[in-house]
């Protein structure tokens, strides 16, 4: 492990002076430069608290699961500060707005002497490291210095096979954690096989499924009113093909809006449309006109999934592993989805269960989806044991951060 950790920190050292002027440049373009220097360490904090928890995420998505948990804990522990770190400035700009952390910054990528500066500075008493995120030198310096958690931990099919097959990196880097609380038994089981046992591992479920929010009024969309949408969001090269073929074969009398995964990609969608002879308009257009209507804009989806009659989650009919479906079946709406949803089985299992979700895999199937009509889902029944899930998880978390603070 020595060797492998000199070797790991040699060719760190190698490369930094090279990655570091690309990185600033990639950040300059975004006008993400100004947290630039925090990744090379150079954080300024505030005050130092008497005590504090430091959770890890990589990006946005992490920092939203988060909520209800330093909600929790700024209610029951308020002598507890919390302060966040990111992978990616959207990440902690997001962290600043819904967490409103004590502190939040970006990560010191791979520095040992910062994250070992920020825990006795901070008086950190716990880090809790968000997903999968193994970064080397922050498990090995954080574990000298303070307890270490790892939550909403998983593992897939495809990525377990390479950390047993690398075992003797990735074992002896799982051992430094005081638990991993893994978001299913399929999870817990393929980081035992890394490891070699569970004694550190233990079955939480997912925390990304935890807040149900009001359903919001139309506003981005207020200009669809009384027209009926099949919605197809967070799609991928590839999936709009399939959902503007089953639109057509359709015959649907509503408005098809397709919301792509990455907002670079409207363009293309746009153009995808008017080859299949379709009439065709941006969002930021409000153009009611048009049989298409392709989403240009940011932060629009709860609205989308509110207003729609049909939704089509992506990312689900290639292999990305699919997006998350809570989002729209907190609003009791049903959606299909394809076969791959191997990032969020948990939650597509329970909504399947009550009917809430349904299986696609072909423009015919969508089709028939858009235009047969629904089948009843339990939104009861889902919501009751989403409430049962979530209620155990909390009180598992509460406990290990008692735990923490006490300690």
């Amino acid at each position: 492990m020595l060797i492998v950790k000199i070797f790991y920190n040699i060719i760190l050292f190698v490369l930094i002076p090279f990655l570091m002027p690309i990185g600033y440049l990639m950040a300059l373009k975004k006008k993400e430069d100004g947290d630039f220097f925090e990744r090379l360490g150079f954080v300024t904090f505030p005050e130092p608290p008497s005590k504090s928890i430091w959770f890890h995420c990589a990006s946005v998505g992490e920092v939203r699961s988060l909520k209800l948990i330093t909600d929790m804990i700024k209610s029951d522990f308020p002598d507890l500060n919390i302060i966040v770190s990111t992978t990616t400035a959207t990440g902690k700009q997001e962290a600043q707005r819904l967490i409103t952390p004590y502190h939040a910054f970006l990560l010191p990528i791979e520095n040992s002497l910062a994250v070992a500066h920020i825990i006795h500075y901070m008086n950190v008493r716990a880090l809790i490291i968000i997903d999968t995120e193994l970064w080397f030198n922050l498990i090995n310096s954080a574990a000298k210095h303070t307890k270490l958690f790892m939550l909403n931990a998983r593992m897939s099919d495809r990525s377990s096979k390479s950390y047993v097959r690398f075992r003797f990196v990735f074992a002896p880097l799982l051992s430094k954690f005081q638990t991993i609380y893994t978001k299913s038994a399929d999870d817990t089981e393929r980081f035992a096989a890394v490891t070699g046992n569970k004694k550190n591992i233990e079955t939480l479920g997912n925390i990304k499924f935890q807040t149900r929010k009001p359903k919001p009024e139309p506003k981005e969309y207020a200009y669809l009113n009384g027209h009926k949408i099949f919605s197809a969001a967070s799609t991928h090269k590839g999936e709009e093909e399939i959902i503007i073929e089953a639109f057509k074969k359709s015959g649907y009398g509503g408005k098809l809006v397709i919301a792509p995964r990455h907002m670079n990609r409207v363009g293309d969608v746009v153009l995808l449309a008017e080859k299949a002879g379709l009439t065709v308009s941006r969002l930021t257009e409000q153009n009611h006109d048009t049989q298409v209507i392709v989403s240009d804009k940011f932060g629009t989806l709860d609205e989308l999934y509110a207003m729609s009659d049909r939704i089509f989650v992506g990312g689900s009919l290639d292999n990305t592993g699919g997006h998350n479906i809570y989002e729209a079946v907190m609003f009791e709406k049903q959606v299909c989805v394809g076969s791959n949803m191997a990032n969020f089985r948990e939650i597509f299992i329970t909504a399947s269960k009550y009917n809430a979700a349904v299986t696609v895999s072909s423009a015919d199937d969508i089709a028939r989806y858009i235009t047969a009509p629904l089948t009843e889902a339990d939104f009861n029944g889902f919501f009751s044991e989403m409430d049962a899930q979530q209620e155990g998880i909390m009180t598992k978390i509460k406990e290990a951060v008692a735990d923490v603070s006490a300690g």
